[in-house]
């Protein structure tokens, strides 16, 4: 009979120093190994001119160094002395924090900025190209980066009253790649910016891909949906509740709406925005909000398309899907911990935003391309916990260096063939 003592609550251990080749982070040396068969490093080598001098590491080493850091779990600089110090992935050679801190301090003009957007564009059009997509929905939205105390430069005061940044991201959403953002102050509108990100979408993607573009109301705007429309390619935004749209939706009849589920239905209107240069197809969706002495009181949303053909409970239920970018968002801000900005200098904390959404791309390739399909839907804190923190010991075979990861680990086998899958791309 099991007793209390056999249990894993009645741990009795001593912790002893060693100075065995010891790691928990078994499964980093692959995604470095990944970097390099997707031709990372020479991306970097390419585009990034940064450092003052030949001699140390290298802007390769130094942006990697960031990047390794965010996906093994870091939030601050300091974090990336962890992997300094492992025996196995830094081998002595890893930049110290302060090193790295003064890497992001050398961003100082924006022709390196535009660097690693070269960087992020090539590994993003690669990845489109080889997957041959037929169809990618974009989804663009902005999020509030709250800043820690006052003294970080560049920041802002947003609607909700936070003071910190308010970066604009557009993703594809089928591979999870971020295609463009825009890094900003937090008191901006949060759709600002947005179509020279379209445009930078439009320069990335192959031109035979057919688009679909989703936004909250932020992009709902002339030159949003004209730009969009002009291109040729489909869009759903949703709209905001003008009075002159309220009035236009008043005039429908009772038979022009149909029943929904959760008792709500749906109509649709034609409508021409003051400005606007034509009228467009509006997606009405009504629910019983009370009663008053006139009768009964309705609730309104609605969103714009250029979308004719489809009915409108197809168009309501694939737009719905934009709440998915919330998940993106909370990828990058938990997944990656971007929620944190580390530095006071604005452009260190602008180049530290960028590394991470390269991370997370770099990210999203590896489960695209190497990883089994049923890793597809799997977070960064999923595949950390699971293959990028496993532990083992290395040893010193033949000349070779061999990790010793535990047999009875219940994911080192996708570990190894991880790693065989990335051996055979390069």
């Amino acid at each position: 009979m099991k007793t209390r003592k056999d249990s894993y609550t009645n741990i009795d251990i001593e912790y002893e120093l060693t100075d065995l080749p010891l790691t928990a982070l078994g499964g980093l040396p692959v995604i470095v190994e990944a970097a390099q068969a997707l031709g990372v490093d020479k991306l970097f080598d390419k585009h990034l001119k940064i450092k003052l001098r030949d001699r140390g590491y290298s802007e390769y080493e130094l942006a990697l160094a960031v990047i390794l850091t965010l996906l093994a779990g870091g939030e601050s600089l300091e974090d990336a002395d962890k992997i300094r110090l492992d025996e196995v992935v830094g081998r002595g050679h890893f930049p110290h924090s302060t090193t790295i801190g003064d890497f992001l301090r050398r961003f100082t003009d924006e022709e390196q900025f535009e660097a690693l957007q070269r960087v992020q564009d090539e590994l993003n059009r690669q990845t489109l190209l080889q997957m041959g997509y037929d169809q990618l929905t974009l989804d663009i939205d902005a999020t509030i980066i709250a800043a820690e105390g006052n003294k970080r430069q560049g920041t802002g005061k947003a609607f909700t009253g936070d003071i910190g940044f308010q970066p604009l991201v557009l993703f594809a959403a089928e591979p999870g790649l971020v295609l463009a953002h825009d890094f900003r102050p937090a008191n901006v509108h949060p759709g600002a910016g947005a179509v020279p990100l379209l445009k930078k979408a439009l320069e990335i993607i192959p031109g035979d891909t057919r688009l679909h573009l989703r936004s909250d109301s932020a992009c709902y705007n002339k030159a949003v949906v004209v730009f969009w429309d002009d291109q040729g390619r489909t869009f759903t935004i949703a709209a905001d509740m003008t009075a002159p749209l309220l009035a236009r939706i008043a005039e429908l009849p009772v038979e022009a709406w149909q029943p929904l589920e959760k008792g709500e239905a749906v109509a649709q209107v034609y409508y021409q925005p003051g400005g606007w240069p034509k009228a467009y197809r509006f997606i009405v969706v009504r629910k019983l909000k009370g009663q008053d002495m006139l009768g009964p009181v309705w609730s309104y949303r609605a969103l714009v398309t250029n979308l004719e053909r489809s009915n409108p409970e197809v168009i309501l239920k694939r737009h719905r899907r934009h709440a998915n970018v919330e998940n993106g968002i909370k990828e990058l801000k938990s997944g990656f911990s971007l929620s944190v900005m580390p530095c006071l200098a604005y452009r260190a904390n602008r180049a530290w935003f960028h590394l991470g959404l390269i991370a997370n791309n770099l990210f999203s390739v590896l489960k695209i391309l190497f990883l089994p399909a049923k890793w597809a839907a799997h977070r960064i804190k999923t595949v950390r916990w699971r293959l990028l923190h496993i532990g083992g010991m290395l040893v010193h075979h033949a000349r070779r260096r061999v990790l010793k990861v535990p047999r009875d680990h219940p994911w080192s086998e996708d570990l190894v063939r991880l790693r065989s899958s990335v051996r055979a791309y390069a």
